[in-house]
């Protein structure tokens, strides 16, 4: 009895310290971010994230053609 409570940890298996998810996805930001290459945020185009080494890293779309002109008016 006294070593039960030594079992229920491993009932789940062990997990790793990091998960290096290396897949880029779609991010909405609420705040700005810093984006791997250094440059400034556009007031278009589509930000992507994914965590990286223990970090997030952000990168931004390019601006299109359509995006710059519906932003002209």
């Amino acid at each position: 009895m006294t070593r039960d409570y030594l079992v229920f940890p491993r009932l789940f298996g062990a997990r790793a310290a990091v998960i290096d998810v290396t897949v880029w996805h779609k991010h909405n930001p609420l705040l700005p971010v810093r984006l791997t290459d250094g440059a400034n945020l556009n007031p278009s185009g589509q930000i992507w994230r994914r965590f990286h080494l223990g970090e997030w890293e952000y990168k931004q779309d390019p601006e299109t053609l359509d995006d710059y002109e519906a932003r002209q008016f």
